[in-house]
C-alpha cells in the first residue's frame, strides 16, 4: 500500500481532533465542497450496482483514504500565507523529480534501453510502487514508445507510467511559471524549475499532455497582459514551427500522430470510447465502482488495466451519468473560482491553466485512481475552494 494512503487518514484524524479542541468549523460551505461530497456519496451508492463487492470496496476505500486530504488542505489554505508556501514545496519536489526523469531518459543513450529498463523494473519500481503493483505495471508496460521507427524509453522517474508522470508535471508547470513571474526573489531558481518540469513533460512522449499544455496556455490569454499574451502565442507558434521544420525528431513524430486516426493507439482509444458509450447506454446508473473492467471482460483480473481512456466516460460507466455531470460541475466551479480570483491576484492564473490541463488531458486518460495524481488534484481544488472563501471575508 502506498504510504500516502496511510499518512492522509492520520493527518485527517489529527485535523479533526485539533478542530474540535479549538472549536473551529470543520467544513467550509461552498459549492466545491458540496459537489465533492455528493460525488463521494454517489461512489458509495454505486455499490448497489456492483457484481463483485470485494473489487468495488477496494476501489471505494482507495478514494475514501485519499479524499480527506481535500478537507485538510482547505483548512491549511484558509491561512493565505500558507497558500504560496505549499505551492513552493510542491513545485520544488516536482522540479527534483523532473530532473530524475530527465536523467533517466538520457541514460538510455549511454547504457542502453535494456539496461535502464531492467534497472527500473527490478530495483526502482518495487521500491516506490510496491511488489504487487509494480508487477502489474510491468505486465502491461507503457514505458517504451516507437517514433519514426525508433524505440525510446519515455521519462517516468519513479512513477508507474509516463501518462501519470505527465499529468503531475503538467498540473504543476503553470504554478512553477507563476512563481517565477510573481516573485521578487529566487527568480532564477523558479525559472530553472519551470524549464525542468516542462522538458520532463515533453520527454514523457504523452500526446494528451502536449495538447493539454497548449490548451492551458491558450485559455489564459484573456487573463494576462498583452505583452505576456504575445509571448505565449509566440512560444506556441515557435513550438509548432519547430515541429514542422524538424520533422524527424521523436517528439515531432508523437505530436503529429495525435491527429492520425489510423494510428494504432488512436484507433484503440476510439474503440474504447465506443465501447464505453455502449456500457453507459445500457447502464445509465453505472455498473458500480471498480466494475468497468468486468463489464468489458468478465474474465478480467483485478489489476488488468481495462478502462475507457477518458475520465468522464469512466466515471459515467462506473458511477452513472449523474456522477459524471457532478464531477464536470466540480471542475467548472474550480475553474470559475480561479478565474475570478486571478483578476485580483495574477498568481491564480496558474490555477486556471492547471485545472484546464487536467480537464483536457482527462479526455484521453483516467487518473482518478492514481496515487500520485489524485492527491495533487485534491490539493488544487482545495486551493480554489479556499480562495473562494477569502473572497467573502
Amino acid at each position: 500500500m502506498a504510504i500516502v494512503r496511510v499518512i492522509v487518514p492520520v493527518m485527517f484524524l489529527i485535523w479533526i481532533i485539533s478542530a474540535l479542541k479549538s472549536k473551529r468549523i470543520l467544513l467550509q460551505k461552498n459549492k466545491i465542497t458540496c459537489l465533492f461530497l455528493i460525488f463521494l456519496a454517489l461512489a458509495v451508492f454505486s455499490l448497489f450496482f456492483s457484481h463483485n463487492l470485494s473489487w468495488s470496496l477496494r476501489k471505494l476505500f482507495f478514494l475514501l483514504s485519499l479524499a480527506p486530504l481535500y478537507f485538510v488542505a482547505v483548512s491549511i489554505f484558509s491561512e493565505k500565507c500558507k497558500q504560496r508556501a505549499v505551492i513552493i514545496a510542491l513545485v520544488g519536489g516536482t522540479a527534483a523529480i523532473a530532473f530524475v526523469g530527465i536523467i533517466q531518459f538520457i541514460s538510455q543513450f549511454f547504457f542502453g534501453i535494456d539496461s535502464v529498463y531492467s534497472f527500473l523494473a527490478k530495483s526502482i519500481a518495487p521500491l516506490f510502487l510496491g511488489n504487487s503493483f509494480s508487477q502489474a505495471v510491468l505486465a502491461y508496460p507503457s514505458w517504451l514508445v516507437n517514433s519514426n521507427n525508433n524505440t525510446y524509453m519515455r521519462a517516468i522517474a519513479v512513477f508507474p507510467d509516463p501518462h501519470m508522470f505527465s499529468y503531475y508535471l503538467g498540473m504543476l508547470a503553470p504554478w512553477s511559471v507563476a512563481l517565477w513571474a510573481t516573485t521578487k526573489s529566487h527568480k532564477k531558481v523558479f525559472f530553472f524549475s519551470s524549464l525542468l518540469i516542462i522538458l520532463a513533460d515533453i520527454l514523457t512522449f504523452t500526446r494528451g499532455g502536449y495538447i493539454a499544455l497548449i490548451a492551458s496556455a491558450l485559455i489564459i490569454l484573456p487573463l494576462v497582459s498583452k505583452n505576456t499574451a504575445r509571448k505565449l502565442i509566440a512560444g506556441i507558434l515557435m513550438f509548432v514551427c519547430l515541429l514542422a521544420i524538424v520533422p524527424h525528431t521523436p517528439v515531432t513524430g508523437r505530436f503529429v500522430s495525435s491527429f492520425d486516426t489510423q494510428e494504432g493507439s488512436n484507433q484503440a482509444r476510439i474503440s474504447n470510447w465506443q465501447q464505453a458509450l455502449k456500457i453507459i447506454s445500457a447502464h445509465p446508473f453505472g455498473v458500480g465502482i471498480g466494475m468497468y473492467s468486468l463489464a468489458v471482460d468478465s474474465s478480467a483480473d483485478y489489476r488488468k488495466p481495462i478502462y475507457a481512456h477518458n475520465l468522464y466516460l469512466d466515471i459515467a460507466g462506473e458511477l452513472g451519468i449523474f456522477s459524471a455531470l457532478i464531477f464536470i460541475s466540480l471542475l467548472f466551479f474550480v475553474f470559475k473560482f480561479f478565474w475570478k480570483n486571478s483578476r485580483g491576484q495574477a498568481f491564480f492564473i496558474a490555477g486556471v491553466a492547471s485545472i484546464t490541463l487536467f480537464g483536457v488531458h482527462s479526455l484521453v486518460e483516467s487518473p482518478l485512481y492514481s496515487v500520485h495524481v489524485l492527491p495533487l488534484f485534491l490539493i488544487i481544488i482545495a486551493l480554489s475552494a479556499a480562495t473562494k472563501q477569502h473572497k467573502h471575508e
